[in-house]
Formats: C-alpha cells, sequence, structure tokens
C-alpha cells in the first residue's frame, strides 16, 4: 500500500506528477473543478496511454473500478474534498494487485 501525495489549495489546483506504483511509471493530473461544484478529478497516463480521465476524487471511491487500466486499486478515502483538505483530511491510497 502507497499513500500518493496530493497538494492543496489554490496555488495547487492544478498539478502534474509521476509516481511508481509497482511495476507501473504513472503520470498523474488532478485538477479543482468547479462546473459541477467544487471537487477534484484525476487523470492517469501510462507512457503516454491515458488509462484514466477525469475520474472524481469522492470519499471511499475506488478510482480504478471503472476502468480497465490494470494496475492495482486507487482508493481515495477521508473527508469530502475542498481546495484546501486535499491530501490533508483524504487520500489516495494505491493498493497492489497482489494485497
Amino acid at each position: 500500500m502507497i499513500t500518493i501525495p496530493l497538494l492543496n489549495g489554490a496555488d495547487n489546483a492544478h498539478q502534474e506528477f509521476d509516481k511508481q506504483l509497482g511495476d507501473n511509471f504513472l503520470h498523474f493530473v488532478v485538477n479543482y473543478v468547479t462546473i459541477v461544484g467544487p471537487s477534484w478529478s484525476v487523470d492517469i497516463s501510462l507512457e503516454g496511454v491515458e488509462l484514466i480521465n477525469g475520474a472524481m476524487l469522492e470519499p471511499n471511491a475506488i478510482i480504478t473500478d471503472n476502468y480497465d487500466a490494470d494496475i492495482g486499486r486507487l482508493v481515495f478515502i477521508g473527508d469530502d474534498v475542498t481546495l484546501d483538505n486535499l491530501g490533508v483530511d483524504n487520500r489516495l491510497i494505491w493498493v497492489s494487485d497482489d494485497e
């Protein structure tokens, strides 16, 4: 199990980073979205191929459930997100298929 670091606040309303998760070196794009109310979304790609697009970070959601990404499970846990509490009162956890 690995916690994926997420940054909060207006300065981080758009963030991109890479993270090694198991055998995969993944590229993450996290955006603060206000169209449907305040929330955060995530896009995840592997070697330029988008695996997950626009998944919303909602408490107790298994982000990878609706995708055939084959990268393990990504679970978002904690409180409802706000601009300022992402990665503070909630977190994104990666769990390998073996766990």
